[in-house]
């Protein structure tokens, strides 16, 4: 009898115990407590089989998967005995592996829909690896032989045997797939924490590590902190003090807040192994994302892609600044990133200027829509961004479009590239020699400041992203380290620390230059883009620039955008380096830019210029007001007023009265001519 059967049996107590008991004699009360024991005793038995029964069970269920193909033999035997009975039974064997064979297909290899996509999209499924989609249809056909056989002889002997042959055989890789691991046991690395870590006056005190998991460069675990005393902020500052205290490289410990966010908790990765030691290929450009605008561009130490985001659906274009020292694999990293948007499917189109007359990206200066080879083409170049920029936010202010509730609407306050009007990608290599221009900065603070909204993307590429690098604009800086913020070994120690605005674990001039078996650590770095983390990452290498940088077309902007980029480089004084021939602008668009409305004005012929056609007109008349100027020239009023106020600076023209004006030195007192 059970230990808890045992305990002397009390008397009911309270009214209705007396009401049960009361007036009884000794014997008559004994023989009540019997029967109750003699109950207890049968439900007793009863309760330990149910015990057994649940324990079987739940045994069962929580080793399914280890069981599976006892379980799979179990049920094809019942399946053989009744289609070996029924009449049919083989054709019926048939359709039944057809249609099994249809589902398994779509479980591999099918696609299934992305929920809240509008319309409804559909992405393939992860693939199993070559070995397990062998493994998947060797067993679905061999189940598939063993039913057709019992519906054709009968279930009964020999097939049972060959059926528990088979599952033998067959089920030795499921086993060892499955098979229950040992839980890592107490080891060094939990007593180091408590003794260099957690203890008092350490970097830590009162912190604890749980959920360990072994990784396959290392272990990782989480960190519990004491609440109210230290925060994941807390922890990721004691990177360096946590790395001393295992004995290992600063890179290779990686603290990170966890993907709860709880303040109180931290992610730790310790790495025996570095395997950002190797060089990873990038695979092609053809993993840009063209629904999310992302594109994976390296590899953090856990595997994880770091990915980069050109545009943010719903929003628009995302800045960007890559910064690094000579030899960190600037080059090589903006070098990829052009090789996306040349092959982005004319979703992107890339102007590059590079000071160093090309040398910095030299595959890639005759294959982009514009390039410019010098510090003041690089402002030209800005000029024309400018001018894309104002003409797309007219256009896009007045387009007419249909919401997705089937309602026409005027105007969008957000941009999504489209083969009909690209996402244009401005990129500044060696920033620093181009914002010594304070024409340049401005020109960048506004293109900042007001490009996202319709699709224009500055990337700036510099050593060290310091304000003095940066023409000293702090509202520049902010704006493309508000979007992609990519940071290669430095060799400032302020450089990561001031485009990470404090948060990173480890200044990016700690990173080594060499790995211990001496190869380059070129693309080693850290990066806040679409996978915003603290931890290491190494962009990919792209083993055939050239190849990529000739493959394909070069991408070109819409006919609008590309005029507003023509006429203000030919004021100037320049042209469009990389596209010759003219482009003009479609039918009916001509009234909203303001430059396209000069394109056919009758003093092109004369004047190249905007200015020198309003200096010559006045030159061959004695006062002119500023309408009846915009009326001969058929230029437009707030271009001649901006023409004629810059002339009046330079003291090339005068105002005689308001409205009106003269050449400078210009006395004679003739009336204006109509």
């Amino acid at each position: 009898m059970s230990r808890r059967y045992r305990q002397p049996y009390r008397m009911p107590s309270g009214r209705h115990g007396a009401r049960r008991l009361g007036g009884l004699e000794p014997w008559e009360t004994a023989a009540y407590f019997h029967g109750l024991h003699m109950r207890y005793r049968r439900r007793w038995w009863l309760r330990q089989a149910w015990r057994v029964v649940r324990w079987w069970l739940r045994f069962c269920w929580t080793r399914r998967r280890p069981l599976a193909p006892l379980y799979l033999a179990l049920v094809l035997q019942v399946l053989g005995l009744v289609l070996a009975s029924a009449a049919g039974g083989v054709r019926t064997t048939v359709v039944l592996a057809a249609l099994c064979a249809a589902w398994l297909g779509w479980r591999l290899h099918g696609r299934v829909p992305v929920r809240g996509a509008r319309p409804l999209m559909w992405t393939r499924r992860a693939t199993p690896d070559r070995n397990r989609l062998l493994y998947a249809w060797g067993v679905y056909a061999a189940a598939t032989a063993w039913l057709v056989t019992a519906a054709a002889i009968g279930g009964g002997p020999p097939m049972p045997g060959f059926l528990v042959l088979a599952v033998l055989a067959g089920g030795v890789p499921w086993w060892w797939h499955h098979r229950i691991r040992q839980a890592p046991a107490l080891g060094d690395w939990a007593a180091i924490w408590r003794e260099r870590v957690a203890a008092d006056s350490a970097a830590l005190p009162g912190s604890q590590l749980t959920e360990y998991a072994p990784m396959k460069a290392g272990w990782s675990a989480t960190i519990e902190l004491p609440p109210g005393k230290s925060t994941t902020s807390t922890a990721v500052a004691a990177t360096e003090r946590i790395a001393s205290a295992y004995g290992k490289p600063v890179t290779s410990v990686v603290i990170e807040p966890t993907a709860s966010g709880d303040a109180s908790r931290a992610r730790l990765m310790v790495l025996t192994t570095n395997p950002l030691q190797g060089v990873h290929p990038w695979p092609g450009p053809q993993l840009l994302d063209a629904t999310t605008g992302t594109a994976p561009v390296g590899v953090y130490p856990d595997a994880e892609q770091a990915a980069y985001r050109f545009w943010q659906p719903g929003s628009g274009a995302v800045h960007g600044l890559v910064a690094g020292t000579t030899g960190a694999g600037k080059s090589q990293f903006v070098g990829m990133l052009l090789a996306y948007e040349r092959h982005s499917g004319r979703l992107i189109v890339s102007w590059v200027c590079d000071p160093q007359h090309g040398q910095s990206l030299p595959d890639w200066m005759d294959h982009v829509d514009f390039a410019a080879r010098s510090a003041e083409e690089g402002v030209q170049m800005l000029h024309m961004a400018r001018a894309v920029m104002y003409a797309r936010n007219r256009y896009l202010a007045d387009v007419e479009w249909t919401d997705e509730q089937g309602r026409r609407r005027k105007g969008r306050a957000s941009f999504e590239p489209t083969p009909e009007m690209p996402l244009l990608s401005v990129t500044v290599e060696e920033a620093h020699a181009v914002f010594v221009y304070d024409e340049a900065v401005k020109l960048a603070e506004e293109i900042g400041k007001m490009g996202r909204k319709c699709g224009v993307s500055l990337r700036l590429i510099t050593q060290v992203p310091l304000l003095s690098q940066l023409g000293n604009s702090m509202t520049l800086r902010d704006a493309v380290a508000g979007g992609n913020v990519i940071v290669l070994r430095t060799a400032n120690r302020l450089s990561g620390q001031v485009a990470f605005n404090g948060t990173l674990p480890v200044d990016p001039a700690q990173l080594p230059r060499r790995f211990p078996d001496g190869s380059s650590t070129s693309g080693l770095g850290f990066m806040i883009g679409a996978t915003d983390r603290q931890a290491p990452m190494r962009g990919f290498f792209d083993v055939d620039p050239f190849g990529w940088a000739t493959a394909g077309e070069t991408n070109t902007l819409d006919p609008y955008s590309s005029r507003a980029a023509e006429l203000a480089a030919r004021k100037a004084g320049t042209g469009y380096r990389n596209r010759p021939e003219p482009v003009s602008c479609p039918a009916g668009t001509e009234e909203a830019a303001e430059v396209a409305s000069t394109a056919d004005a009758p003093w092109r012929d004369a004047y190249p210029t905007a200015r020198e056609a309003i200096l010559g007109y006045l030159q061959g008349r004695r006062r002119a007001t500023t309408g009846v100027i915009a009326r001969d020239l058929d230029v437009p009023l707030p271009t001649v007023s901006k023409t004629l106020g810059r002339l009046a600076a330079a003291g090339l023209v005068s105002p005689v009265r308001r409205g009106v004006w003269a050449v400078a030195g210009d006395d004679r007192d003739v009336e204006a001519s109509a």
